[in-house]
């Protein structure tokens, strides 16, 4: 006779084997198991049984009416079968009816009254329950197709509301086989359990689950760290983490309930359904037992993995914000008790990349930035909600704001993520009457900027006393004993928070001048756990939702002088294709070789075309500058420009989840979105790209349509996404290394009429301040300009610091090559030029990063700033010189 094995009959009917066991238990079909096998088999009569169950129970026909179909002989019992499903039907057809009549009647009755209060509607119940009812008639029943049928039978099913639970990770005992660990023997494996009489956890103790792979059923039972295993069934560690769990009898289609299950977190705001990047679940779907109201009914736990969602605040409403005279300090204070607080001793804090810092003799710790992302962290690791309570005051040699927008800020960062911040006294000008003195946050949690003008003022040269409480009932910014704000509804406040980690406050500012702090106090606020989460709709899932690239971490570290975003993408690229496995080969610092971003200065003319020799390039060469960089290094590649990719949108939307899928990010420079980075996610079916930028630790979600608009006319070729391609040829990392050298004259040498490089774009710039190209700019249009100057001034200071471990590894590689000794000194001379010249460079004039529209406008000033930076140009002449001479030598 012809039999099918168990694994393979399920995925044709649509089955899980549990229910296939449930049936067989319940007496409708069964099974044989041929000597020596492990599977159960089922011939054609009982296949065409399971069929006609399948039929049944999706017209809802109980199962013990389906055991009295087959007990039975007699077709009355069909019959009487068929027309009791139909009289219960009809039962809930009319209740349903009846329902929608009184409900209506009832609104109807409600507005005819003037019913406003919900406490008016038992004295309308009396009068209006003597109402008669009107008399539905019964529509004729045509027959359906399967199809119908499923879908009737999807939609009378109730809807699912799961339960969230943290698994915690355990060892466990598998039904898999030892010697072939794509073998599952269930059977075998409880009668070895019931043989060794070892105790299994019961039902709802998450110690038991099974699950289904194409091996068949899969059991896992919990063991303790001391149990010897002497089976011959496989150890494994089952990881845990989060599931959602909803409860399933097996008589139910439990292929139906795990779709539900899945679709139910398709709106959900708190959680999404977790896969591997490769596709599929992180676990597969499991099973648990459970203890069951109804003896004549097995109920489980359906569970599957899931994740928190990426955290945006467009789900929810905004926040609102009190009136500062509505609320005093110490109502705010007893609505966000204190559960604990620690006194930061001032010689404590811990410096991270390198700011300036000391204690003085007052026992004062006296700070200086100079740049956003060095910092001191108290070590003091808190969850949300917390306060941080300090005294500062900004030195007395502040003299203004000549460094920028924040030159006189105090900020604080909740964790090692210094994207996000609280700062008060922000958006400050060289020109008083620009001056903001904002207070401006990142909401925790979800992230979004938050910017208040007006409201963070200090008092200069004293201390002051500043206040934040990031509470679940008030979000407020005290400063001097003063409520400058206060905000309530914030979404963080509404969020699952019971899951976060605690993290370190770290204090921040930013540029040269020094800082210093008398007190600071860390302190932990109450928290009320929230045990679970209900909320979403039931949307059919047809394919993956969503996926994010295993390895998540910055572009770039600008602290180390990582600052050029597209050195950071490629290298991010070649780590997915796993070409990059550390520095320096196919990292950040060969590509910034290999573009010649760490090797040229460059200057634009006219219109800014970006901060290194890649910017300009690509917006010059478009797209085709991507490609030829990758093919360099032996791979192909492919540029899709904006224009294309808004003619091809669906396309090219599903070439990208493609390569998300495969673990691939996909670099972008999108016209009218983001700037350039990554995208390593999508959510919503693609509806939702996660997108990684400078030096972010984690993706921001960003909406397709504001990254492909079909009706925007883009006359850039450099706009697009770039996909990599396979690799075509293997390179000699060591030829590769010496063609970039061999080829420095040239690209020291590019001059367009948009932009130059190397020596004549320090010329240029130089004789721009010279001659007054600001002259006739006013204080409120500077931030253009001191962006564009800054944008120089950090181009020169990267390559001087940081070409020289580029330098190197060509050395390393090809030892012949001794004149880039004196190549090196002469860039580490243009980075002395900037910030360490004797007090004469271009800090010490103001005419480095701390630049002010002041000094480019006075005459002398800027002189002595222009002939700084022909000096720096005159290094690049020589270094020009050095590789013409050596390297006509090497090729003759």
């Amino acid at each position: 006779m012809d039999l099918v094995k168990i694994t393979d009959l399920t995925p044709q009917l649509g089955l899980t084997s549990r229910s296939l066991r449930y049936y067989e238990e319940a007496g409708l079909i069964q099974s044989v198991r041929l000597p020596g096998e492990k599977y159960r088999y089922f011939d054609a009569a009982n296949i065409e049984r399971l069929k006609q169950i399948i039929v049944l129970r999706k017209m809802m026909v109980p199962i013990k009416d389906i055991l009295r179909i087959y007990e039975s002989d007699d077709m009355s019992v069909v019959v009487q079968v068929f027309v009791s499903r139909i009289e219960e039907i009809d039962r809930e057809a009319a209740a349903l009816t009846e329902l929608r009549q009184v409900t209506d009647d009832f609104l109807k009755t409600m507005v005819k009254n003037g019913v406003r209060n919900i406490s008016a509607l038992p004295l309308l119940y009396e009068a209006f329950c003597n109402q008669e009812l009107e008399q539905v008639d019964a529509r004729e029943n045509n027959s359906v197709s399967y199809d119908e049928l499923s879908a009737i039978s999807e939609n009378l099913a109730k809807p699912v509301e799961p339960s969230i639970l943290l698994l915690p990770s355990m060892r466990a005992l598998s039904s898999y086989l030892k010697e072939d660990n794509q073998v599952t023997d269930p059977d075998g494996f409880w009668h070895w359990v019931q043989s060794r009489r070892i105790t299994t956890g019961g039902p709802g103790s998450h110690e038991q689950f099974e699950y289904q792979t194409a091996a068949g059923d899969v059991y896992l039972l919990k063991m303790d760290d001391h149990f010897v295993n002497d089976s011959k069934y496989m150890d494994c560690i089952f990881e845990g983490g989060l599931f959602a769990s909803v409860n399933v009898y097996l008589d139910e289609d439990l292929g139906e309930r795990l779709r539900s299950l899945v679709s139910f977190f398709d709106d959900n705001k708190y959680y999404e359904v977790d896969y591997v990047h490769g596709g599929g679940l992180r676990q597969e779907a499991m099973l648990e037992n459970l203890i069951s109201p109804d003896e004549k009914r097995e109920l489980v736990a359906l569970l599957i993995p899931i994740k928190k969602r990426l955290a945006s605040s467009e789900l929810f409403g905004r926040p609102e914000e009190l009136e500062c005279s509505s609320v005093t300090v110490e109502e705010i204070e007893k609505a966000n008790p204190v559960l604990w607080s620690e006194e930061i001793p001032m010689d404590k804090l811990i410096p991270i990349n390198s700011p300036f810092y000391r204690v003085t003799e007052q026992g004062e710790a006296e700070y200086i930035s100079w740049i956003s992302t060095r910092v001191l962290s108290t070590g003091v690791d808190v969850k949300i909600p917390f306060r941080v309570d300090m005294e500062f005051r900004v030195g007395e040699d502040s003299g203004g704001y000549g460094h920028g927008m924040n030159e006189g800020s105090i900020r604080f960062h909740h964790g090692e993520d210094l994207n996000y911040m609280f700062g008060i006294n922000m958006d400050n000008n060289p020109d008083e009457r620009l001056s903001q003195e904002a207070i401006c946050f990142h909401q925790p949690v979800f992230g979004d900027y938050h910017r208040y003008p007006k409201r963070g003022g200090i008092r200069p040269g004293v201390y002051n006393r500043l206040t934040w409480i990031v509470g679940l009932k008030h979000f407020a910014v005290i400063i001097n004993d003063e409520i400058r704000y206060c905000g309530v509804d914030f979404p963080y406040m509404s969020a699952d928070l019971s899951c976060q980690k605690a993290l370190p406050v770290v204090i921040g500012s930013n540029s040269s001048i020094k800082k210093y702090f008398r007190s600071i106090r860390v302190s932990q606020l109450i928290q009320q756990p929230k045990a679970k989460i209900k909320e979403g709709a039931l949307i059919m899932i047809t394919k993956q939702s969503n996926n994010m690239i295993p390895d998540i971490h910055r572009l770039i570290t600008s602290e180390y002088g990582e600052n050029y975003w597209f050195d950071g993408c490629a290298r991010y690229v070649m780590e997915s294709v796993g070409e990059y496995t550390g520095e320096p080969d196919f990292g950040y610092c060969f590509f910034a070789g290999l573009t010649g971003d760490v090797l040229a200065q460059v200057y634009s003319y006219g219109v800014y075309m970006g901060e290194g020799v890649s910017a300009c390039s690509a917006v010059r060469e478009g797209g085709s500058y991507f490609e030829r960089i990758f093919e360099k290094c032996g791979y192909a590649g492919t540029f899709v420009a904006a224009q294309q990719l808004a003619a091809n949108k669906e396309m090219y939307i599903q070439t990208l989840i493609a390569y998300i899928d495969k673990g691939v990010p996909v670099i972008t420079f999108t016209y009218g979105g983001p700037p350039m980075g990554v995208y390593v996610g999508y959510e919503e079916y693609g509806k939702i790209l996660l997108f990684l930028t400078g030096d972010r630790t984690e993706p921001e979600r960003i909406p397709v349509e504001r990254i492909i608009d079909s009706n925007e006319e883009c006359p850039s070729t450099a706009k697009g996404w770039f996909f990599i391609g396979e690799k075509k040829r293997k390179v000699s990392l060591r030829q590769l290394y010496r063609d970039i050298i061999f080829d420095m004259p040239k690209l020291l040498t590019v001059k367009n009429e948009d932009y130059c490089f190397g020596p004549e774009a320090f010329r240029a710039w130089a004789e721009g301040i010279e001659n007054g190209k600001l002259d006739s700019m006013k204080p409120e249009e500077f931030d253009d300009g001191w962006a564009v100057h800054v944008s120089n001034i950090c181009n020169m200071a990267t390559n001087g610091s940081c070409s020289s471990a580029f330098f190197r590894r060509v050395m390393e590689l090809n030892p012949d090559l001794t004149f880039l000794d004196e190549v090196i000194r002469l860039y580490e001379r243009t980075a002395q030029i900037w910030n360490n010249d004797n007090g004469n460079d271009l800090e010490a004039l103001g005419g480095g990063f701390n630049v002010t529209l002041q000094n480019l406008q006075d005459e002398s000033r800027r002189v002595r700033i222009a002939a700084k930076i022909k000096e720096a140009a005159e290094c690049m002449d020589r270094v020009l010189s050095i590789l013409n001479e050596n390297l006509e030598k090497m090729s003759r």
